[in-house]
């Protein structure tokens, strides 16, 4: 009997211990069952000067927590991709790339669901 409340017990901690983590193979809902309001196209609202030329970033957010983050010349209609990894831990975003999955990059999307933005202050709008 004692063996198994301590198993028991086990089990409930790992249940719990679980419980946050963000899997890439779970598509994102939200409570009401629709697609998390993060997923979209969002680019960059100032230009970033990269090897002396300008450049947007843009994030292609998927409903499945992936996407792509993509670094265009002003007025280009090429762009570098990287694929990525997201997540919502309780409103706050973070992003993964998959050159780097140790570091991760919060980001806040405003009350309105209009404005994404990185911890640098860097905003970001759905296009």
């Amino acid at each position: 009997m004692k063996k198994l409340i301590v198993l028991l017990g086990l089990i409930a901690v790992l249940v719990v211990a679980s419980a946050g983590c963000i899997s890439p193979d779970v598509p994102a809902v939200n409570s009401t069952g629709t697609a998390d309001p993060i997923v979209g196209i969002w680019q960059s609202t100032d230009s970033y000067t990269v090897d002396g030329k300008e450049v947007y970033i843009i994030y292609e957010i998927k409903d499945d927590n992936t996407g792509y983050a993509m670094m265009a010349e002003g007025g280009s209609s090429e762009a570098a991709k990287v694929d990525i990894f997201w997540g919502n831990d309780k409103g706050k975003y973070v992003f993964a790339y998959t050159t780097d999955t140790k570091t991760v990059y919060p980001h806040t999307l405003s009350a309105d669901k209009k404005i994404l933005t990185d911890q640098y202050g860097g905003t970001y709008t759905r296009i």
